[in-house]
């Protein structure tokens, strides 16, 4: 068999639904951010493998340890892997989803459907990106730390959750208004 053929592509071009359907404009500037967010969790992710490997590779060969490298690792790279994706797996339909028995209903019941889930999820959402701002805001002018090996900030982290949990929400919502207008299929 010669390449391509009855192969699907490793890596095909994501070529995002559209998010709202009102104006490529307004889609765009929305995807752009989430793009840059998604960017920053893999950045993260890869730093994270980066330490995780010289903290194991200092302790095999040289009987010693990265100075807080587990809370680098869970305190800074963890929350910025989980969080800041999410927005362009929303921006990319990519959420999972068991239907059942909505998908014998019609298509605009669907829409409707999936506006209100999206709506109920934003809500959420706005409300814990609310409630870990003011936690973020408390512990950076506490400027809290944790004493492990030294004195490690633990207060830069706390605003990742915050930034990708609210950019997560403003999604739901472009897309929920896509669902409501018809012009986004579920």
């Amino acid at each position: 068999m010669t390449e391509g053929q009855g192969q699907a592509e490793a890596w095909p071009e994501e070529v995002p639904p559209p998010l709202t359907g009102l104006s490529d404009l307004f889609d765009s500037i929305l995807i752009w951010p989430a793009k840059v967010l998604a960017l920053g969790a893999a950045v993260l992710l890869i730093a994270m493998m980066m330490v995780t490997v010289a903290d194991v590779t200092v302790r095999m060969l040289f009987d010693g340890a990265i100075d807080n490298a587990e809370l680098m690792i869970s305190h800074w790279f963890l929350s910025g892997t989980i969080f800041l994706p999410l927005a362009f797996i929303t921006v990319l339909d990519r959420h999972i989803s068991v239907e059942v028995v909505s998908q014998f209903l019609p298509i605009r019941v669907q829409q409707i459907k999936m506006g209100v889930f999206m709506l109920c999820g934003a809500a959420i959402f706005l409300l814990l990106a609310w409630q870990s701002w003011g936690l973020a805001l408390e512990k950076m002018h506490l400027r809290e730390y944790l004493s492990g090996a030294t004195r490690f900030y633990t207060w830069p982290g706390r605003f990742l959750m915050p930034a990708g949990t609210f950019f997560f929400a403003v999604v739901m919502i472009a897309r929920a208004a896509g669902y409501f207008s018809g012009r986004v299929k579920p």
